[in-house]
């Protein structure tokens, strides 16, 4: 089901620019800045491990426009989220000093 991103647009974001989980590229480490959702949401990703200002990196994407495999640095977690609850957690990436 998770195979290897081969397309991706996007190779590099400057630091201090906010994207979506969507946009980012493989591998690099990023810091959720916000979530955009209703109360639903955020209770729901708060009970997965996700909170405001953690460390995350996408591990891997599905093929045919499926899930993204997601790990929580802060939280030591990988969790598979659907592309709509993806697009809707805003990130920024870390810098080299900011480990």
């Amino acid at each position: 089901m998770f195979g290897r991103r081969v397309h991706h647009l996007i190779s590099e974001i400057p630091t201090g620019s906010i994207c979506t989980l969507l946009e980012i590229p493989q591998g690099k480490i990023f810091r959720i800045v916000e979530i955009k959702g209703g109360p639903g949401l955020h209770r729901r990703l708060l009970s997965l491990g996700f909170h405001r200002g953690d460390r995350v990196t996408l591990d891997r994407e599905a093929i045919m426009q499926g899930p993204v495999l997601v790990r929580n640095l802060t939280a030591d977690t990988k969790v598979a989220l659907g592309r709509g609850i993806a697009q809707k957690i805003l990130v920024e990436p870390i810098g080299d000093n900011e480990g």
